[in-house]
């Protein structure tokens, strides 16, 4: 029974060892997501030049004016190549809202 114990304590203290070493990591973690999320926000203003899917953790990817932004799934099915849009992102190219542009004169 002592032997049990004694393997029980020996286990827990490796346990706290490690989230000891993981919880620096994780504050690390948040704070770069808040960081992120805050101003100042990137702008992309001009044609969609073109879309594209990355098969890894299923990405979608727009090109507007030269700068990658990911987008959602619904975002990337309804826009479309040619199409005049502006684009605001987040620091690390995150869609967070994305405006269609209409010509003053109206379609042409």
């Amino acid at each position: 029974m002592e032997a049990f114990g004694n393997n029980f304590f020996i286990c827990l203290k490796r346990v706290f060892i490690i989230k000891a070493l993981i919880y620096p990591f994780k504050i690390f973690v948040l704070l770069s997501s808040l960081i992120e999320a805050c101003p100042p926000f990137r702008y992309a203003e001009g044609l969609l030049e073109s879309k594209e899917v990355l098969r890894d953790p299923d990405r979608f990817l727009i090109h507007v004016e030269s700068e990658i932004i990911e987008v959602d799934n619904h975002t990337f099915s309804n826009l479309m190549i040619g199409e005049n849009i502006r684009v605001r992102s987040t620091r690390n190219g995150k869609a967070i809202s994305i405006d269609r542009l209409v010509p003053k004169e109206g379609p042409v």
